[in-house]
């Protein structure tokens, strides 16, 4: 499979990697760093450019003209496939779970000055909304699943670690949503390494990771564990504690995070190093899957408790 030449090529080819930063300001104690996705550029940034690397090379290798796609009203995946179709000339049809259309959300906002077509639906029928029902809409048009999971996405994301080979690592730390980025880096960590998962959501067990290991036939040479319970209530919910972590973390590093994913994963990561958990001697690398876009939510949704922490500054 190959991208066509000329254009479309040079502008698949422009890539720049997110850089390894060290951590040990933070946690004197441990050997401590962080692998900077939301650094990385290219055609979209973060986990999203591997996560649509593979979709999106066959896309065009086979000359699709639409894709499809759904999400939240937040959705980092939506707003990342949204980046690449503009790359590409690609039309792209986004799915959005809304009780009632918000135009005024900045993400939809940037959907629509970009020309994406958006389609609301209630979440009873974006929770069926599948494969099957976006050919029967838009015949002829590429279904790319939810956040990403798929073989395709698993297989780019699994490419995630090559920025790691040259470090010798005991623990590498992770947030999980779909799940797609936690699978790549399970399918390619080395035997000798941890990989640990935050969820973002509540409910989240190993019994259900491991479900969708064998769905993807995915047999890991690494050892892994869920830490469940670090989701402050659920998807996209937060506290006062996890607000006052994120400020003084990214004041103490310069390194913004969002509530979702990220803030929540360096949150446990900080809480399971004060319980004892971590040895002097781990080296751990924490992924940022990047997904910032979603911080213009919050600001907007909760302009008291967050529109200072995009200045990078408590009121």
């Amino acid at each position: 499979m190959h991208i066509p030449v000329g254009e479309t090529y040079e502008k698949w080819n422009y890539f720049s990697h997110g850089p390894i930063q060290s951590l040990a300001g933070w946690h004197s104690r441990t050997q401590l760093s962080m692998l900077r996705l939301d650094l990385l550029r290219s055609w979209t940034s973060g986990n999203k450019y591997y996560k649509l690397k593979y979709a999106i090379e066959f896309a065009l290798a086979n000359r699709f003209h639409t894709i499809v796609s759904k999400g939240g009203m937040f959705s980092n995946h939506i707003a990342a496939l949204a980046e690449a179709c503009i790359v590409f000339d690609l039309h792209l049809i986004s799915v959005i779970r809304s009780f009632a259309p918000d135009e005024n959300n900045p993400s939809i906002r940037k959907l629509r000055e970009n020309g994406i077509e958006i389609m609301y639906v209630n979440p009873e029928v974006y929770t069926s909304f599948d494969e099957n029902e976006a050919e029967r809409l838009f015949p002829g048009a590429m279904f790319i699943p939810e956040g990403g999971l798929s073989s395709s996405g698993i297989r780019g994301t699994s490419e995630i670690l090559t920025q790691c080979a040259e470090s010798k690592l005991s623990h590498i730390i992770v947030s999980g949503g779909s799940m797609a980025t936690a699978c790549g880096i399970i399918s390619s960590a080395p035997a000798d390494v941890k990989v640990i998962i935050v969820p973002a959501w509540k409910g989240c067990s190993e019994s259900y990771f491991d479900e969708i290991l064998q769905q993807y036939k995915i047999d890991p040479v690494c050892s892994w564990q869920i830490w469940p319970d670090y989701h402050f209530g659920g998807f996209g919910r937060f506290n006062q504690q996890l607000i006052d972590f994120m400020f003084s973390f990214s004041a103490g590093t310069g390194i913004p995070l969002d509530p979702v994913y990220t803030g929540k994963m360096m949150y446990a990561i900080d809480d399971q190093w004060k319980s004892g958990y971590f040895k002097e001697t781990d080296s751990i690398i924490a992924i940022h899957t990047g997904g910032l876009q979603g911080l213009q939510g919050y600001h907007y949704r909760f302009p008291k408790e967050w529109g200072s922490y995009l200045a990078g500054e408590k009121e």
